[in-house]
């Protein structure tokens, strides 16, 4: 799903980023732990700019001291949203 990023900005986030991995091709995966709501998210870079291939929610659970996944999420804005937060930080 293409989202309204910039670029150039979030592959310097990526690249600094010590919870993201580039998998090649311009392809990433990123945990954003200090998001309001946490995601984990596959993010594709290309000439048409930023494609979230998918994002999770991540929820952290006390007992077992450790995060795992929760519910997709799927809406563009939202998505956007979650992105420029972690590139304003």
């Amino acid at each position: 799903m293409r989202v309204d990023v910039n670029r150039a900005r979030l592959e310097a986030f990526l690249a600094a980023c010590e919870d993201a991995e580039a998998l090649g091709g311009g392809e990433y995966t990123v945990d954003l732990y200090d998001l309001e709501t946490p995601v984990s998210m596959d993010i594709q870079l290309d000439d048409k700019g930023v494609d979230v291939l998918a994002a999770l929610e991540m929820l952290y659970d006390e007992e077992q001291d450790g995060w795992y996944l929760g519910e997709k999420i799927k809406d563009e804005k939202r998505l956007a949203d979650l992105l420029n937060e972690a590139l304003a930080e």
